[in-house]
């Protein structure tokens, strides 16, 4: 058995277990509707996240989510440079979209992470998204551009304290080229 098909046993049971223990927690926010799913495939740069262990210091991140080879899921790739190590970080997943057409995934990222993640806001353009998750310890600002405008900005901001975060603990990581 490879890697991926591991990965996916793993994501069907053990996430599923995860998900069903964390869900006690009060959820303030619903995951957005009408979410097409083929419009959030591809590249999207990270403009803004709050500040995790797996990307520490990371700059000219990249979130990719490419359909699997069976279509049952999403591959992940989060790719940003540390310059404080002078090296490329890679971060791989799988993520199940859990409703059609609505914006809330089960995702593991290897080796043994499970989240789940809201997509709490976005444009109709998906040029812009807004994702979260469950614990509220993780909240991303991504584009299909290496900036947003102040509009997408102030709509962000305003989506992410609806909902409980502080969007002031955002940090602005930054596009340079390498």
């Amino acid at each position: 058995m490879n890697l991926k098909k591991l990965a996916l046993a793993v994501l069907a049971v053990g996430t599923t277990a995860y998900i069903v223990n964390h869900n006690k927690k009060n959820i303030k926010y619903k995951p957005a509707q009408n979410f097409n799913l083929q419009n959030f495939l591809g590249r999207w740069y990270e403009i803004a996240r709050i500040e995790n262990n797996t990307q520490k210091n990371q700059t000219n991140v990249t979130h990719r989510f490419n359909m699997t080879e069976d279509h049952e899921s999403l591959d992940i790739i989060i790719r940003g440079y540390n310059p404080k190590k002078k090296k490329w970080i890679k971060t791989e997943g799988l993520a199940k979209q859990e409703i059609d057409n609505v914006g809330i995934f089960s995702a593991i990222f290897l080796p043994r992470i499970a989240k789940k993640l809201y997509v709490i806001d976005f444009d109709k353009e998906f040029n812009n998204l807004l994702i979260a998750s469950e614990n509220y310890q993780n909240l991303w600002i991504l584009s299909r551009k290496k900036e947003i405008s102040e509009t997408v900005k102030t709509r962000f901001f305003e989506s992410s304290k609806k909902v409980g975060f502080n969007p002031n603990n955002l940090i602005w990581p930054s596009h340079e080229a390498r």
